[in-house]
């Protein structure tokens, strides 16, 4: 890939996963045996990112520490971190304050560290080299049926002809408004280093509702990239959303893999059902059960954990949540 640097965004509050994310910053709580940051890691580390980087603001020693003390490459290289300061840099200042750290790179892959998506970032690096843009975003279908807080929460895209023509309620100037594709973008994009070396030092700055709808308004090209097949993909917000996409991931790993190049961290994961008292009934790499469901007092992480405690709806110990029955532990992050 060259000179292509990996930056994984890890410094947001996680506000919609409170209480959980007072005690674990979100891209450190654990999915399917890792915690969610790793799934990023793991994606760049297999596009052959030359430099890896992160930011953390939120948690920072917990986040870091999440992360294998900041290594990658099987802990044989130490990532760059930023450490944000009281105020929080957003999408771009804190981007932009990585790749200062890692000079020799043309170009970066920037990863938000709560994504969990199956797209080869390979591709993706490849398919904005050609297009000649300073800017790619990579989308996906818009889900038909979804909540009003989760369509929001994706962010309206508008694709024609391979290029992004609307964010939301901005378009690119001259573009023809009735004619586009309704995507969703899965945060992962592909920046040249001059966007980055134009907001360095700007404090908070996002990405996409202030660089990125700059760059429509001029009439400026971000090129939009698609995969040609179906990919894992999960908006994880709030506690439910949580629960459903690691349902939904075990559940099509069982059935015969994850589409696209998304894998649970750890294989061969049991979901059980457990009765009451006898605490949580959970296995890593011992059998698959044919239920494929997450049931009743089920652990999918249980590592420190004896017991379902509280009878609140959510309750936040060790790190864990337990959601309408269900357990999920992050005791060990």
């Amino acid at each position: 890939m060259g000179n292509v640097g990996g930056i994984i965004l890890c410094a947001g509050l996680g506000s919609r996963l409170m209480p959980l994310t007072g005690v674990v910053p979100k891209p450190a709580i654990m999915f399917c045996g890792a915690p969610m940051a790793h799934y990023a890691r793991r994606a760049l580390e297999r596009a052959g990112v030359c430099e890896l980087g992160m930011n953390v603001h939120h948690l920072p020693e917990r986040m870091i520490a999440g992360m294998d003390g900041g290594k990658w490459c099987d802990g044989t290289r130490q990532m760059c971190v930023s450490r944000e300061g009281e105020e929080i840099l957003g999408t771009g200042g804190g981007a932009a304050r990585v790749a200062q750290a890692m000079p020799a790179c043309e170009r970066y892959v920037i990863y938000h560290g709560d994504v969990l998506c199956g797209v080869d970032c390979a591709r993706a690096v490849a398919a904005h080299e050609a297009s000649g843009a300073r800017v790619t975003m990579v989308v996906l279908p818009r889900p038909q049926e979804v909540k009003e807080d989760v369509r929001k929460s994706l962010g309206m895209i508008g694709v024609a002809d391979g290029e992004i023509v609307r964010i939301r309620d901005w378009w690119k100037k001259g573009a023809v408004r009735d004619l586009y594709g309704a995507r969703c973008f899965c945060g992962i994009h592909i920046v040249e280093r001059s966007v980055l070396e134009e907001i360095a030092g700007c404090g908070n700055v996002c990405l996409v509702t202030e660089v990125y709808r700059g760059m429509l308004e001029r009439g400026e090209r971000i090129h939009a990239y698609e995969p040609g097949e179906e990919v894992f993909f999960a908006d994880v917000g709030t506690p439910a959303t949580y629960l459903e996409a690691q349902r939904r991931c075990l559940v099509q790993a069982e059935v015969g893999g994850i589409a696209g190049s998304f894998k649970p961290m750890r294989e061969g994961i049991c979901l059980r059902h457990g009765k009451a008292g006898r605490g949580p009934s959970y296995a890593f790499g011992v059998e698959v059960c044919e239920a494929g469901e997450i049931g009743e007092n089920v652990c999918l992480n249980g590592v420190g954990v004896s017991e379902v405690r509280g009878s609140d709806e959510m309750v936040c110990a060790e790190g864990g949540i337990r959601l309408s029955g269900a357990w999920i532990s992050g005791a060990d992050v």
